[in-house]
């Protein structure tokens, strides 16, 4: 892998102009979710990453929000992180061109580190760096055509945008991999690509997230119902892929919205309440403490001079779009409506 560095594949990539190698070179930019501070500070508002949060924690959800809000919030900065949004810029460009010179360079795009940077391998832990970004493509390009049928489907779009008004005060916002589609059935497929360190995924991790559920929407929004998720997973600790597939009815989307007004209904409480709870089974995960353990008993205006209810609001969809572009904007009518319209479709 040394050697590629001095490679003409490499040289010629870093002369290359970024309109020039990767179409829209949506995927790398996307990656790096600039605006997502601005985002997240809002106390109204929800993604897939928050939300788990808010379910493992929610001391350590408002405290997230609070810093966001502040400009105190710790970058992800890491190998790790760093490699997986490397990795998941270059599959998805991959998907769209089958060009492994296109996916390398999105992917050099999305790592936002030196690069040269590393994480070294030990016995609990696989090696993470650019160069083994790059040859997790080329695993990926044998992967992609002996043991998938991704050839079969057209690319919709790479790294959508969603934005949900609930009506009920709060709104979601959430980020799609890759949305395809079949060439002769028209069936769609949401694809989502994930690197981890461990040697074997039990598809446990996947199969009911609530993250799948959320993309019942978008596959909505486009005239289709029933639908696929397919997770391609790099295990960088056996360096080899491996693909998990979950069919996904339309009535999902129902229970992903019941379960996103409950939360909104809890949020809220403890608001007015001036009170989030802690969860000690998770003061201690990812073998390592709570980066807040023992500190976050502080009262927040303490700590951050405000009280989360002060913290600033989302007032429509347009205050998302000022911050990051809506590929598919919606409202809680409007997917009631588009449901009430299918239930009326012959065959239905």
């Amino acid at each position: 892998m040394t050697q590629f560095f001095n490679s003409e594949l490499f040289d010629s990539i870093l002369e290359s102009k970024v309109t020039e190698i990767t179409p829209g070179h949506g995927a790398a930019v996307k990656v790096a979710k600039t605006g997502y501070n601005l985002l997240v500070q809002n106390q109204n508002l929800m993604t897939y990453s928050t939300s788990e949060i808010f379910y493992a924690c929610p001391r350590k959800y408002a405290i997230k929000k609070m810093q966001a809000h502040l400009g105190t919030a710790d970058r992800l900065n890491s190998p790790t992180f760093a490699f997986g949004h490397a990795v998941g810029a270059g599959v998805a460009v991959f998907d769209q061109t089958q060009d492994l010179r296109q996916a390398i360079w999105a992917a050099f795009l999305a790592w936002d580190i030196d690069l040269m940077e590393d994480e070294r391998k030990t016995a609990r832990s696989a090696g993470k760096s650019f160069h083994e970004a790059i040859w997790a493509l080329y695993v990926y390009k044998t992967f992609y055509e002996e043991e998938t049928d991704l050839g079969s489907y057209d690319m919709v779009k790479i790294e959508g945008t969603i934005a949900i008004d609930f009506e009920d005060g709060h709104y979601y916002s959430g980020h799609i991999d890759e949305v395809l589609r079949h060439k002769l059935t028209g069936r769609y497929l949401v694809k989502e690509n994930k690197t981890t360190g461990f040697k074997n995924v039990d598809p446990a991790l996947y199969s009911n997230s609530n993250q799948a559920l959320s993309y019942a929407v978008v596959v909505d929004m486009l005239g289709g119902n029933e639908y696929e998720v397919l997770y391609t997973v790099y295990s960088s600790s056996e360096q080899r892929w491996m693909q998990f597939s979950f069919v996904k009815q339309g009535f999902k989307k129902a229970e992903w919205i019941q379960d996103q007004l409950l939360t909104h209904q809890q949020q809220d409480h403890y608001s007015e309440l001036k009170f989030f709870p802690k969860r000690g089974a998770n003061c201690f995960s990812f073998m390592r403490r709570c980066e807040y353990y023992e500190t976050c008993d502080i009262s927040f205006t303490n700590a951050f001079g405000m009280n989360y209810s002060e913290l600033p609001r989302i007032e429509g969809l347009a205050d998302i779009h000022a911050i990051e572009h809506i590929d598919f904007p919606t409202t809680l009518s409007e997917i009631v409506q588009r449901q009430k319209e299918k239930l009326h479709e012959p065959n239905s």
